[in-house]
């Protein structure tokens, strides 16, 4: 299949995904007008599992379906440097809104997200410095991540008790809508969204081949892009219709959900120890360490952005955007440079 034809099948499979996460967004909405359910939890656990559906289904494909760890790394926090991006470029384009100002919701769990970058990232320094031999080296890093992978989705269990417990935001309107057809059509959506996802990974692992590029640079990009579009769409919908808390726990919980995942495909892969990978191909574990340092960046910049005063003048204000949006421009060059 040709080069033009995948990005045709790209670009097809990435507008499905798109329409069907906008109309997940609108019943999720409804939902959290007819509940007393936190915003911050309907976005940070049902809004955000079904926008992470496709990084999930993704990753899953990409390591057990192509053996390609690769792209779901890249894909994983690829797609959380692109949700970073999302926040960002949302906030300043809707400046006016003074997104940050207006919630009250998304600490406890951004701190619990910094933590999540630091237990990922601290293994991989550990390996860097190692003076094991090779065979032993493979065993201990073996060892480490499976025990680090229990660690985050213990850590994903807390963030669902910290999103639950957040301050609700008041509710903005009703709905005539009853919970059946509400939650009906929401997984309806949903379905579209998972099926969509599956085939979009084929299609970029075969763009990654046709274009010689690294698996996870391609995940990054092209996975990362394509299966972060659905918290693109919705977190335009939300802030539109001024659902703050909703916009912000989607963003981060779909983050921790992304983090979540990588633990998740490190059980289900029985057959190999995905994060041997990380040893195995030096190009792959400093892109994942780049990725992952500068997801830790753009996280503190969140809880900045969180914690400090409410700022009126707009370019204080915007200064933490700017910076995840510098962060996302350096990741590309350092990428495309090496």
């Amino acid at each position: 299949m040709s080069t033009s034809i995948l990005i045709l099948l790209y670009i097809a499979l990435a507008v499905v995904t798109v329409l069907s996460t906008t109309r997940a967004s609108h019943f999720v909405n409804e939902l959290d007008k007819k509940t007393k359910i936190s915003g911050a939890l309907l976005g940070g656990v049902m809004l955000a599992t079904v926008t992470s559906l496709p990084e999930f289904i993704t990753s899953i494909t990409s390591t057990i379906v192509l053996d390609e760890p690769g792209l779901a790394f890249g894909n994983v926090f690829g797609s959380n440097m692109f949700n970073m991006l999302i926040l960002a470029s949302v906030d300043l384009l809707f400046i006016k809104h003074l997104f940050f100002n207006k919630t009250s919701t998304g600490v406890k769990t951004n701190s619990l997200i910094i933590m999540m970058y630091v237990i990922f990232l601290l293994p991989l320094f550990l390996s860097k410095i190692s003076t094991l031999g090779y065979h032993t080296f493979d065993i201990r890093v073996g060892l480490m991540f499976s025990l680090i992978s229990l660690i985050i989705i213990g850590v994903y269990v807390l963030t669902l008790r910290s999103m639950n417990n957040e301050l609700p935001q008041e509710k903005l309107g009703t709905t005539a809508l009853t919970y059946k057809r509400i939650l009906l059509s929401f997984f309806a959506w949903a379905v579209v969204v998972v099926v969509a996802s599956y085939f979009v990974t084929i299609v970029t692992n075969d763009l990654s081949v046709k274009l010689s590029l690294s698996s996870s640079f391609s995940g990054a990009i092209f996975l990362g892009v394509a299966t972060s579009l659905p918290e693109l769409t919705a977190v335009i919908y939300l802030v539109r219709v001024r659902n703050y808390d909703v916009a912000l726990g989607n963003i981060l919980g779909s983050n921790i959900f992304n983090m979540m995942i990588i633990s998740t495909v490190d059980f289900i892969n029985v057959r190999n120890h995905i994060f041997t990978a990380l040893a195995d191909d030096e190009g792959l574990g400093k892109n994942v360490s780049l990725l992952l340092i500068l997801g830790l960046i753009n996280s503190i910049m969140i809880l900045v952005a969180l914690k400090r005063k409410p700022q009126s003048n707009k370019f204080v204000y915007a200064i933490p955007s700017l910076v995840i949006i510098l962060a996302y421009m350096v990741y590309i060059a350092l990428s495309i440079g090496g």
